[in-house]
């Protein structure tokens, strides 16, 4: 099974059909636990601060995209971003909450 069909079957199962998620690979080879956890930590406060948003913020074992992290991916639309830090995570989090046309 593909990185993206593993992640959306994971994590994409425990989302509401009109939710939003930002998932930040906390794997061990990526890049180190703290700076992974502490964008994940990050993220959730940012989000939480613009609570009119059907976004969350989910974490991942391994995506198996090593030595590239920080490593984001987005949901229902896959989408994989490495080396992300606090502002191309907020950045990431406030294109994904926006409404589609």
């Amino acid at each position: 099974m593909g990185k993206k069909k593993k992640l959306k079957k994971k994590i994409g199962s425990r989302l509401a059909d009109d939710e939003r998620a930002l998932v930040v690979c906390v794997g061990k080879r990526c890049a180190p636990r703290e700076e992974s956890r502490a964008l994940v930590e990050d993220l959730r406060r940012y989000v939480a601060a613009k609570a009119d948003r059907k976004l969350r913020v989910e974490v991942f074992g391994c995506l198996g995209i090593c030595k590239k992290g920080p490593i984001v991916a987005t949901l229902p639309e896959v989408h994989i971003y490495k080396h992300v830090d606090s502002d191309k995570g907020h950045r990431l989090a406030d294109e994904l909450a926006e409404p589609t046309p």
